[in-house]
């Protein structure tokens, strides 16, 4: 069986460097193209910039976005676009803030192609020393969790997949989610069955360059994908009502321990503005 051709999916938002040292180590690994969904929303000034440092390579375009869609959103549209132009190919998304290791797309491609119903391959990522591989998050109580605990659910980072597009049905995000949680949803949606995990570190990743760990962004936007979720993965209504009060009980005291951690008050306001966001999505 012929292999597929490879196409990375990078979202930028505002970091031409990173996103270029990302692009290179995809082209490196032997991607056919890369293409570079621009989420910036800063009038092109950041999509011009790597565009300048681009310049001659063929092997990658630049898609900018008038507006930031969001993670999930700009994920789809970037598959959409990916799918228009390269219709057999499968698709590599990764983080702009993480490179991928020689040897990567190999060993990714090859556990897709054994694994028939798989949809997802993902590799165990390096997030800055700590070694990710499957995540599990528990969802009575909305908790991130490395070793699966009753009502867990396994889900791979969105951090670096490798998807096959023609096994998947629907979209690959759910765009209610602008970002994170949308990796768990999609770990719900398909089932431990349909993704395949390769054990091996083939991943560097950064972590929150873009958002900002402990920032107001960061903060508000995961308060808000754990509420999302507790409606996401009920079944019913006596579930969400259950996985509700889990939350009111967890993420009040996640918002106090991390305010304590940064000593500032910006996990404390950030809970009241996650709430108000998850809302506005519901």
């Amino acid at each position: 069986m012929n292999q597929p051709r490879i196409v990375g999916l990078i979202l930028n938002y505002r970091d031409a460097a990173r996103t270029l040292q990302c692009v290179h180590s995809l082209l490196g690994d032997g991607a056919a193209h890369v293409l570079v969904w621009d989420n910036s929303e800063d009038g092109g000034t950041a999509a011009a910039n790597l565009q300048n440092m681009l310049v001659g390579n063929t092997r990658v375009s630049l898609e900018i976005s008038p507006r930031n869609l969001g993670f999930a959103a700009g994920v789809n549209r970037g598959l959409a676009w990916i799918r228009a132009r390269f219709p057999e190919a499968w698709v590599l998304l990764i983080n702009n803030d993480a490179v991928l290791l020689p040897g990567a797309i190999d060993a990714l491609t090859a556990a897709l192609t054994e694994n028939h119903a798989a949809v997802v391959a993902y590799p165990t990522i390096d997030h800055s020393g700590r070694l990710i591989g499957t995540a599990f998050y528990q969802r009575h109580f909305g908790l991130c969790v490395r070793k699966r605990l009753p009502g867990s659910i396994p889900y791979a980072s969105g951090c670096c997949q490798l998807l096959a597009p023609e096994r998947l049905e629907g979209v690959w995000f759910d765009e209610d989610f602008f970002m994170y949680g949308e990796d768990v949803e999609l770990g719900h949606r398909l089932g431990e069955q349909r993704m395949v995990h390769v054990p091996d570190v083939w991943v560097r990743h950064e972590g929150s360059a873009s958002s900002g760990m402990g920032s107001p962004f960061y903060e508000a936007r995961m308060v808000a994908a754990h509420w999302l979720l507790a409606r996401k993965l009920a079944r019913n209504r006596w579930q969400l009502g259950l996985f509700w009060l889990g939350r009111i009980i967890v993420l009040p005291v996640r918002a106090v321990l991390r305010a304590w951690r940064y000593r500032s008050l910006i996990p404390l306001r950030s809970f009241l503005q996650g709430w108000r966001l998850a809302c506005c999505r519901s």
